[in-house]
C-alpha cells in the first residue's frame, strides 16, 4: 500500500510540473504571437504606394533630418500637395536608390569568378 501512495505522490508531482510547463509554453506562444503581430504591423507600410516621412525614412534607412535635407535641396523626388506635408512615391524612391549603380572593379591579381 505504501508503494501505491509513493507512486501517487510521484504522479501528482509530475502532473504539477507538467501543468507548470504547459502554462509556460502557452505564455511563450502568446508572446511570440504578439511579437510577430507587432512586426507585421510595423512592416505594413511596405504595401503602400505612397509613403509619409517616417515611412520613407524606414524604407530608405535614413534619419528624418537626412531625408529633409534631401527634399530641401530637391535631390530626392517628393510631393507636397498641401504645402507642408511631404509624401514620397515608392516607385520613384526605388528608382532614386538605383541611380548611380556602382560596377565591380576587377583587379589584375584577382581571378575572375565563374557564374
Amino acid at each position: 500500500m505504501s508503494k501505491e501512495k509513493l507512486d501517487i505522490k510521484i504522479l501528482a508531482k509530475k502532473m504539477e510540473l507538467l501543468d507548470i510547463r504547459v502554462k509556460e509554453l502557452e505564455e511563450m506562444n502568446i508572446k511570440q504571437f504578439i511579437h510577430r503581430l507587432e512586426s507585421l504591423e510595423n512592416d505594413q507600410y511596405m504595401m503602400k504606394d505612397v509613403f509619409t516621412v517616417p515611412e520613407a525614412c524606414k524604407f530608405l534607412e535614413l534619419s528624418q533630418s537626412q531625408l529633409y535635407k534631401l527634399t530641401s535641396k530637391l535631390k530626392i523626388p517628393h510631393y507636397k500637395p498641401r504645402g507642408k506635408i511631404v509624401y514620397f512615391d515608392k516607385k520613384e524612391l526605388l528608382e532614386w536608390v538605383k541611380r548611380n549603380h556602382q560596377q565591380e572593379i576587377q583587379y589584375a591579381d584577382e581571378p575572375e569568378e565563374e557564374t
